[in-house]
């Protein structure tokens, strides 16, 4: 259950006195960036400084960040209010769009979240840090990818893969995957998409 903005104001910013104030480490930083690796996933780092992310930290995945520049955009809610429906994690993003890698290592074969996030595949124009973040609200969280203001660095507009649920229909997200921790990391099967 993802509940969204409305459709014609996709994101709304949020105050610089509301988050500047949050220090906590409680926050999953998703990224992307280019990087001289070629493995999956490779070019969205995933550290403990990433999984441990507090709102009003200035560091960026990418070095060319203007972080004193920095603004947040609230979209929507994953999950319900009450708890009926669980969200989607930080963690469970990363997942989703890094399908079959963990890290930059390979886990199990998946398809493709728009891209295969690796480092050298950037491109300033095609395959960059809005792409991602595009793909992570528009594939994983069911929300719009529109952002504001980026300019020729935000031209592409992500397709989101079509993925079969377990009762076998179709659905346009990337799905997370689970690992069945009873069989080895190796085993091509591991993977499911439910």
């Amino acid at each position: 259950g993802v509940q969204a903005s409305d459709a014609e104001t996709p994101f709304a910013s949020i105050d610089k006195d509301q988050w500047s104030k949050q220090s906590e480490p409680g926050c999953v930083q998703l990224g992307y960036g280019g990087f001289n690796c070629g493995m999956g996933c490779c070019g969205s780092p995933h550290k403990h400084e990433n999984t441990n992310y507090a709102l009003n930290s200035h560091r960026a995945v990418i070095s060319n960040a203007m972080e004193d520049y920095k603004e947040l955009y609230f979209y929507g809610v994953s999950g319900s209010a009450g708890g009926d429906v669980d969200g989607i994690s930080g963690e469970d993003a990363y997942k989703s769009v890094c399908h079959g890698f963990m890290n930059a290592v390979e886990m199990g074969t998946l398809p493709k979240c728009v891209s295969n996030w690796a480092g050298r595949d950037y491109n300033p124009l095609t395959n960059n840090c809005n792409t991602f973040t595009s793909t992570v609200l528009k594939c994983v969280y069911g929300f719009s990818d529109a952002k504001p203001h980026l300019g020729v660095s935000d031209l592409r507009n992500v397709k989101c893969p079509s993925e079969k649920k377990h009762d076998r229909t179709e659905l346009d997200q990337c799905l997370i995957p689970t690992i069945d921790v009873s069989v080895g990391v190796s085993d091509k099967d591991a993977f499911s998409s439910e």
